[in-house]
């Protein structure tokens, strides 16, 4: 649909935006497809833009993936990396903290928007990997979790 090439702080993102919808855009970036909710002003979207990303059944867990199987921490642990490179600018979940599908556990700050990042599946956090203020890179790990 349309191509975008940014360079943020040194490091170079090439967007894709697939298709958009309403108020939601499927992008890619840098060949990790995610989806984008849009707030157009109108108020029928949130006014924070949640970044989720785009699974594919047939494809093997990759880094592109929000959740995936953690390379380290206990035995059946998954984690919640980071869609994009930014800042933390809030964390809603602390060790321990159990959530639900769906349920907003921290947000950051990204390309100068504001991301939620939401809970793919149920669980409890066991670790903590970002602190609030803290520069994260794109597949870093923010949570662990069971």
């Amino acid at each position: 649909m349309k191509q975008f090439k940014f360079d943020i702080n040194g490091s170079k993102y090439e967007v894709d935006v697939k298709s958009l919808e309403d108020n939601l855009a499927e992008v890619e970036v840098n060949g990790n497809l995610y989806q984008v909710k849009i707030d157009d002003g109108s108020g029928t979207a949130p006014s924070v833009p949640t970044v989720k990303p785009v699974v594919k059944p047939a494809a093997a867990p990759a880094a592109a993936a929000v959740t995936a199987p953690a390379a380290a921490g206990t035995k059946g642990s998954k984690s919640i990396k980071a869609p994009l490179p930014g800042s933390i600018l809030k964390i809603n979940v602390a060790a321990g903290t159990a959530f639900m599908e769906g349920d907003v556990l921290m947000v950051m700050e990204s390309m100068k928007m504001e991301n939620n990042i939401q809970a793919e599946s149920n669980g409890t956090v066991t670790k903590l990997c970002t602190s609030v203020g803290a520069a994260v890179m794109q597949d870093d790990v923010l949570i662990e979790y069971n």
